[in-house]
């Protein structure tokens, strides 16, 4: 992936940016992710959840990863995605304005959804955790 240039409003206005735009294939496996998040957290809670990959303020966390909203404050927030050594970030949601902090082959964003995938269905069997989304 190539060097990634901000939108005008995410460079006046937004979060600092990374070093490579994010290909469709690491979108749909954040999509993918995003989507079994929401999918066990209404399982478990019984109610609907906020995902942290939408404009909400929340923030989910485990072993394997960690996801945060897009913040809105003046704080610099280093990422909105950590999986191991790859940081991605968006400009107010997933799928708008993404760069990651380096380039990531398709056989890494295939790694990447396995070992997120397997840790939320993971924590769903352990029945959850407390509200910063710590395993027990």
């Amino acid at each position: 992936m190539s060097e990634y240039e901000p939108e005008l409003g995410q460079a006046i206005f937004g979060q600092p940016h990374k070093q490579f735009g994010c290909s469709a294939l690491v979108t749909a496996a954040l999509e993918e992710i995003a989507g079994e998040l929401s999918r066990v957290m209404r399982n478990l809670r019984q109610r609907h959840y906020d995902s942290p990959f939408r404009n909400t303020g929340a923030s989910f966390k485990c072993n394997t990863f960690e996801v945060h909203a897009y913040s809105w404050s003046d704080e610099e927030q280093p990422y909105n995605f950590k999986w191991r050594d790859v940081e991605i970030g968006w400009y107010k949601y997933l799928g708008r304005g993404m760069s990651a902090n380096q380039n990531i082959p398709p056989d890494r964003v295939s790694e990447m959804l396995d070992d997120c995938i397997a840790a939320l269905r993971q924590y769903e069997e352990v029945g959850g955790a407390d509200e910063e989304g710590e395993l027990p």
